[in-house]
C-alpha cells in the first residue's frame, strides 16, 4: 500500500506539540465538516499515536509523532485514493502548520 508521509518542522517544546496535536484531534471529531467514521486510536508513548478510520468511503491507517523540532505524519493509502495523494499531501501539511503556528 503506498505511504502518504508528511513532516513538518516546529519552533515549539515537544510537550507543546503533542498537545496542540491533541486539541485539533478533540476538534475533528467534534466538527461535522469532517466525515469521519470508525475512528481507533492509541497512544503508544506519550508523543506518538496510531490511528485509523474511514473517511469518503477510504479505510486509513497511520501514525503521528510528535519529535523535538517536527511532527510527522504517516497514513497508508488505499489504491483508489493514490490519484488524490497530492491533494490529501496538500491538506495535511497546511492543517499541520496551522496547528503548529508555522505561517508555512
Amino acid at each position: 500500500m503506498p505511504t502518504l508521509n508528511v513532516t513538518v518542522a516546529h519552533q515549539l517544546s515537544q510537550a507543546e506539540a503533542t498537545e496542540r496535536l491533541k486539541k485539533k484531534r478533540t476538534e475533528i471529531k467534534e466538527q461535522s465538516t469532517y466525515t469521519v467514521t470508525d475512528l481507533k486510536e492509541t497512544w503508544t508513548t506519550p508523543d506518538s499515536l496510531d490511528f485509523s478510520f474511514k473517511i469518503l468511503g477510504f479505510s486509513l491507517t497511520g501514525t503521528v509523532e510528535s519529535q523535538e523540532s517536527s511532527v510527522k505524519i504517516s497514513v497508508a493509502l488505499p489504491a483508489a485514493a493514490l490519484m488524490m495523494k497530492g491533494t490529501i499531501e496538500s491538506q495535511v501539511r497546511r492543517e499541520l502548520e496551522q496547528v503548529l503556528g508555522n505561517s508555512g
